[in-house]
């Protein structure tokens, strides 16, 4: 075995019963694992995209990532319509310092600051709103989306390299394809189903089924072509080092990215309405 897959098995050893110890537990614990994975996130971000033409805002980004971090942990005592408030400052904020730093390229400047705020504590920082709220089956809907993410991600690879020879967008992950994207796809719909059997999730119905397994499935695969997207237009081949053989936050966590705010908007504003 060489160094990298005795890193990458140390990783999985060591990461994946903390993560999910972590998920079980919630709380202050888990809010503060996430807001370090946003922080962490955010900084290879502005990392991946900071050259001699273009420097990102990196400290209002930072501030605004602790600020969404303790503004998902108090929903819903924090209203959305604060929220917005606080993310429409934190933009003219940002405008004012860039005007007062004379770097090259505000504008650019601007936009990679405000896009990294939105893809990373906005985004992935939702998963600490959907682990809180996730209560009335003991966190199941969170572990069953980790769950169901990390099994789309293995049947992917898996049915990839044995069948996949069309390939889905070569330009930005030359090694995603066709038959590994919709056998991932199908996996997330027998994981929620399965869970749905066995009486874990027993309220759902297909239609629900159906929904958890589009936003795991296909839109958290989505998230994995748009960091991807993101890295080959930094010219990197991982978001970072931090995690072995594994590359960084980003790369391990952009499925997720996309399927946790998704996740939370279903169960908030449909499922849960529905049984209450």
């Amino acid at each position: 075995m060489n160094q990298l897959s005795t890193n990458r098995t140390l990783i999985n050893v060591i990461g994946i019963p903390a993560i999910l110890y972590l998920l079980w537990q919630g709380g202050p614990a888990f809010a503060s694992f996430i807001f370090l994975v946003m922080m962490i996130g955010l900084d290879e971000f502005y990392r991946m995209n900071t050259t001699g033409r273009q420097t990102p805002v990196k400290l209002t980004g930072y501030i605004f990532t602790g600020l969404m971090a303790a503004y998902y942990f108090w929903l819903p005592a924090i209203t959305l319509l604060q929220g917005l408030s606080l993310l429409t400052c934190f933009i003219v904020i940002t405008l004012f310092i860039e005007m007062g730093r004379d770097k090259l390229n505000p504008t650019r400047n601007m936009g990679i600051t405000i896009l990294g705020i939105m893809y990373v504590p906005v985004l992935l920082g939702s998963v600490i709103a959907l682990r809180n709220l996730d209560t009335v089956y003991s966190t199941y809907f969170t572990v069953s989306m980790v769950v169901a993410i990390w099994s789309c991600d293995s049947v992917a690879f898996i049915f990839g390299m044995k069948w996949g020879q069309k390939k889905i967008f070569p330009r930005v992950s030359p090694n995603k394809s066709w038959v590994g994207s919709l056998a991932g796809l199908v996996s997330t719909f027998v994981v929620y189903y399965g869970l749905h059997v066995q009486g874990i999730l027993p309220d759902l119905t297909l239609l629900d089924v159906a929904v958890f397994s589009i936003i795991t499935g296909f839109f958290g695969q989505a998230g994995d072509f748009a960091e991807s997207l993101l890295k080959r237009d930094a010219g990197v081949k991982d978001s970072g080092k931090l995690l072995l053989g594994h590359g960084g936050v980003l790369d391990r966590f952009d499925s997720i990215i996309f399927a946790s705010p998704l996740t939370y908007a279903y169960l908030s504003i449909i499922y849960y309405p529905r049984l209450f």
